[in-house]
């Protein structure tokens, strides 16, 4: 689960800010991709109606779009990232840049940096993190039955014991007594 990039660009213009982790590239392909984040986002804000969302897939990579009137924004993210923590990074970025620039439209916004380095899904999904949490108690949920079947045929296992003990007991005590009784007679 890897956020690649997030992009603020104007409609039929410049690119406003840009937020990006090119670790996952080599040394000299770093340059390139980050002009192909950049050029694909221009495209796709401009491409796209304003005041429509759109996820676009290419390759091993989902693009998240959100477009309005005189801006856009771009979220990259790898196809295993969770759509719904990219779609409120997404919704967070547009909401906090019109905030913050109060509606001007080509103000730095340097708070993406921020939204960017705090992206991880795990920390921020509340749903993701319930999931996991049911997957952990399912797990444990499915030990304790598998452990309470394995106590059930040790259960089954001693009730056989146990019959077999008591009707050999009865055995014993049938032939003590015939035996006590032929000592009795031959006194």
């Amino acid at each position: 689960m890897k956020l690649v990039a997030m992009v603020l660009a104007k409609r039929k213009g410049d690119l406003l800010e840009i937020a990006c982790d090119l670790s996952q590239f080599g040394f000299f392909e770093k340059g390139t991709v980050k002009e192909v984040i950049i050029a694909a986002s221009k495209i796709f804000i401009n491409k796209f109606d304003p005041n429509t969302r759109h996820s676009v897939p290419y390759e091993d990579y989902i693009c998240f779009i959100d477009v309005r009137n005189e801006f856009g924004g771009v979220v990259f993210t790898d196809k295993e990232y969770p759509e719904r923590v990219a779609a409120r990074l997404l919704s967070e970025m547009m909401n906090g840049y019109v905030k913050k620039t109060q509606g001007i439209i080509g103000a730095p916004y340097p708070e993406l940096q921020y939204i960017f380095k705090n992206s991880d899904p795990k920390a921020n999904d509340k749903i993701l993190e319930v999931q996991n949490q049911v997957n952990e108690v399912t797990s444990i949920m499915h030990k304790n039955i598998d452990v309470a079947l394995g106590n059930t045929e040790k259960m089954e296992t001693l009730l056989e014991t146990s019959d077999d003990l008591s009707t050999r007991s009865k055995l014993f005590l049938k032939q003590a007594k015939k035996a006590n009784r032929r000592c009795c007679i031959i006194q």
